[in-house]
């Protein structure tokens, strides 16, 4: 009977080594499952972290483009807002510039108080166009300058001793806002000298 019970207990012992072997291998079996589970989320957290970042950046990056276009708008409608004032303003100066030139020079030298009238006339159209300057708004010259169609309106053409193109009147000056137009100089052009004189 002693044989047959350690016969048992060894039956029995191998049993349990079975059962503990098929246990350790079950469990190292879901701790190898579990890291591969466990690396596998974290790959996919770092993906995800890295998506994140990314898209923040880009975030980022469109937030300060906006920022500098809206800087650049603001910056833009201060500097052009006093177009249209200025625009009209401009229509008044013409009419001041033709009073003035229809006053006759000669007989400035005779009458002192038609001279003191021109005098006092040229200091207010002086500072007018000093205000304009301070604010941005710049005549500027074409009188014997090629004819430039995108800062001159040719009113006419005239035969002249000066090359066809060059701008031998200017009617009314032109005006800039920065780099913009304000208003075109009306100019007369020359066409030439004519068929008889050449």
């Amino acid at each position: 009977m002693k044989r047959s019970t350690t016969e048992n207990e060894k039956k029995k012992d191998k049993t349990y080594d079975n059962k503990d072997s098929k246990k350790e291998a079950r469990s190292h079996k879901n701790q190898n499952g579990s890291e591969i589970n466990n690396q596998k989320i974290i790959a996919d957290l770092k993906i995800k972290l890295k998506q994140a970042e990314d898209k923040l950046l880009r975030e980022l990056a469109e937030n300060e483009n906006l920022r500098k276009r809206h800087q650049k708008e603001s910056q833009e409608n201060l500097k052009y807002a006093i177009r249209n004032f200025s625009s009209e303003l401009l229509n008044v100066t013409d009419n001041f510039q033709r009073a003035l030139n229809s006053i006759p020079r000669e007989n400035l030298g005779q009458n002192v108080m038609l001279k003191n009238l021109v005098v006092g006339l040229e200091a207010v159209e002086k500072e007018i166009y000093e205000i304009f300057e301070k604010n941005g708004v710049v005549r500027f010259d074409s009188l014997e300058k090629k004819f430039n169609p995108e800062i001159h309106q040719a009113v006419s053409k005239k035969n002249s001793d000066k090359p066809e193109g060059t701008i031998i009147e200017e009617l009314a000056k032109g005006f800039m806002i920065g780099e913009r137009l304000l208003r075109p100089a009306m100019v007369v052009i020359s066409s030439g000298k004519t068929q008889e004189e050449k």
